[in-house]
């Protein structure tokens, strides 16, 4: 990265051209790219360093139409885009693979927050393969639970689709002001 100029970024350049696809070609994802976004899970930063997740890589049709069909209210074609994908990625954690039971005493879901670091590495590594994804969030944790037979203490944390898009990402994306993001010195608080 040329620090004079951060706007070439091989990484930036990665992060601006992922989009959530909600359409895909029905063409299988490649092996090469399946072992590229499991590395990029791999090395993914979890709390120290427990990676309390499974990603589980799902390309059977039957099983894909029960995900999409797996959610908490409304019609079940409300994810009824899924059924394009050739693949979902389902991260599953567990609290039982984190380390102490520290986190649990306090209400922290590190095995979450890790599984969910992971998913956005693989999705960057998709993305970079020329691939599409979509973050799932609507859906029925317990039913997709019991879709892929998770033992107990196991949930899905966060699925994705992937696959090949079917159409051109959208020309141009909205996005809020820095000034609304960031906070560059807290407020300070008087005694």
């Amino acid at each position: 990265m040329d620090p004079e100029n951060p706007e070439k970024s091989r990484i930036l350049d990665i992060i601006k051209k992922r989009y959530s696809c909600r359409r895909y070609q029905s063409r299988p994802v490649p092996p090469d790219h399946v072992r590229l976004m499991k590395e990029a899970v791999h090395w993914a930063p979890s709390a120290c360093n427990r990676q309390p997740y499974r990603i589980h890589f799902i390309t059977d049709s039957s099983i894909i139409a029960q995900i999409a069909a797996a959610v908490p209210l409304g019609p079940a074609s409300a994810n009824k885009w899924m059924l394009t994908a050739p693949m979902i990625a389902a991260a599953v954690g567990s609290r039982e693979l984190v380390w102490h039971q520290i986190p649990r005493m306090l209400g922290a879901d590190y095995h979450r927050t890790d599984a969910v670091i992971a998913m956005d590495h693989l999705s960057l590594a998709a993305t970079e393969a020329g691939l599409g994804t979509c973050w799932v969030g609507w859906f029925g944790r317990k039913k997709v639970g019991r879709i892929l037979g998770l033992a107990r203490g196991e949930e899905v944390v966060i699925l994705m689709t992937v696959g090949y898009p079917d159409r051109d990402p959208p020309k141009e994306r909205k996005r809020k002001d820095p000034e609304e993001l960031f906070v560059e010195e807290p407020a300070k608080i008087e005694n």
